[in-house]
This record gives structure tokens, C-alpha cells and sequence, in this order.
């Protein structure tokens, strides 16, 4: 009988040492999971990875930039001079921050990111980061160049109706002075469809009865508008020549609404 009594209490001795390694294991694994399941997740998105790229790579990826000098603000840049720029960065090479710097063009995209440039040095920007390169001296001019054709030659320029100081519209040996109230009218009525060559412009002038010359002058500017056709303006500066097809929403007001020409 004493003997049974010792088998079964050895039994449920072994049987509590399996209970408590069941048990102990069990809780284990919970809290382990618990525990894990706590810690925050570090995801690596495509944001984090393009932020330790160089600003001036990261200005590169976007299509839309705005610029300015002291005449004209926050003017538009088509998208072909933007890609001369884009291009052109290629020759800048990375230095320390100069020890003097005054922008003569500023700029942003629309990435946050914002640059400027005095044409000696090249300053990208933005509230937590600046990098600056060196412009080589024999490119300065050509920089130069395009920078002003950048902005002068861009239809967001002609638009700027507020910085103009007078227009005259011409047709023939007709004059036209508008009002300044009438100004937004003008600007609004053009509308562009991309950036083109001369030729097809020049063949349209050709063809068309009525040809419209609009100029303007600004502050510290001037640029003058021609229709030519009804489906084609070149815009002149005395920065650039550029070519473009338009909406016939321009035509169409100076035609009508200005000269109020009959239509044949």
C-alpha cells in the first residue's frame, strides 16, 4: 500500500513539472508576441530614401518651377527651358558656401524646394538644407542668357497684367490704348498650347487676313505679343524670340471685341 502511495506521488510530481513547463512556455510566447507587437514597425518608404539624395538631384525630378529677377515674380517656365536648365546644372560642381552672395535670379519647384544664383555660384535651398555650387566662368554668359529667356519668352510673363504699366494694341495704322481695367481681359483671353518652332507660325501670319501686334511695358521691361493667325503668338523681348500655339481665345477678343472687325 505504501509503495502505490509513493508511485502516485511521484506521478503527480512529474505531472506539476510538466504543468509548470507547459505554462511557463505558454506565457512565454504570449508576452514575447505582446512585446514585439509593441515596438514601432520602421517602414523605409520612397520619401525617405529620395531625402538623402542631394537637393539638386532632388529639384531635377519635378516638371513645374517658378522664377524671378527684379522685374518679374513667380513667372512660370516652360517646360523646354526648364529641361536647358535642368541640363545645364550638369557642369556645376559642389563647393562650400561663399563668403559673399547676392542673388540675381531666384526660383522654387514644386517639391519645397527653392534656388537662386548671383551667376557665380548656384544656391539650392530649402529650411533645414542649403547646398551651393560653382557656375564655370566661361558659362556664365550662356546661364545668363537662358535665365532671361527662361522668364522673358514665358507666356506666364505676358500674363502678368498687374506689373504693366501701359499696352497699345495695333492693327494696321489702327492704335488701340485699353483701359488699365481692362487689362485682366487681355491676359485672360490667352491661352497656351505648347512651346513651337518658326516656321509654322510664320507660314500662318501669312495666310492670315488679320495679324494683331500687342505691347507692352512693365517696369524695367517690355515685351511685345503677335498674333499670327489665329492659332500661333511669338512672343518678343529684348531678351528672346519664342514661338507659340495658342487657343484662338486671343485672336478672337482682339478681333472682335477690340477692333470689332467684321468677319469676311
Amino acid at each position: 500500500m505504501a509503495k502505490k502511495r509513493k508511485i502516485k506521488k511521484r506521478i503527480l510530481i512529474l505531472v506539476g513539472i510538466i504543468g509548470f513547463f507547459i505554462v511557463y512556455t505558454a506565457t512565454y510566447v504570449y508576452f514575447s508576441k505582446k512585446q514585439a507587437s509593441d515596438q514601432p514597425v520602421k517602414v523605409e518608404n520612397k520619401d525617405t530614401q529620395e531625402d538623402s539624395r542631394s537637393l539638386l538631384a532632388q529639384m531635377k525630378t519635378t516638371d513645374t518651377v517658378y522664377m524671378s529677377d527684379k522685374n518679374l515674380q513667380d513667372v512660370r517656365v516652360e517646360q523646354e527651358y526648364w529641361n536647358q536648365i535642368k541640363f545645364f546644372s550638369t557642369k556645376f560642381k559642389e563647393v562650400r558656401k561663399p563668403s559673399n552672395y547676392e542673388s540675381k535670379y531666384e526660383g522654387y519647384v514644386d517639391n519645397g524646394i527653392r534656388f537662386s544664383t548671383d551667376l557665380d555660384y548656384f544656391r539650392i535651398f530649402t529650411v533645414n538644407k542649403e547646398e551651393f555650387y560653382k557656375i564655370p566662368v566661361s558659362e556664365k554668359k550662356i546661364f545668363d542668357k537662358l535665365l532671361q529667356e527662361s522668364i522673358y519668352t514665358s507666356i506666364d510673363s505676358v500674363k502678368k497684367y498687374k506689373t504693366w504699366d501701359s499696352i497699345e494694341i495695333i492693327y494696321g495704322d489702327e492704335v488701340k490704348k485699353p483701359w488699365r481695367w481692362n487689362y485682366d481681359d487681355l491676359a485672360y483671353s490667352i491661352s497656351v498650347k505648347r512651346l513651337v518652332g518658326k516656321i509654322q507660325p510664320e507660314k500662318s501670319k501669312e495666310r492670315s487676313p488679320y495679324n494683331f501686334t500687342v505691347k507692352i511695358k512693365g517696369d524695367g521691361y517690355s515685351i511685345t505679343l503677335e498674333t499670327m493667325g489665329d492659332d500661333y503668338v511669338k512672343v518678343t523681348s529684348d531678351k528672346a524670340t519664342a514661338y507659340y500655339e495658342v487657343h484662338n481665345g486671343l485672336f478672337n477678343y482682339l478681333r472682335d471685341d477690340v477692333f470689332k472687325i467684321e468677319k469676311k
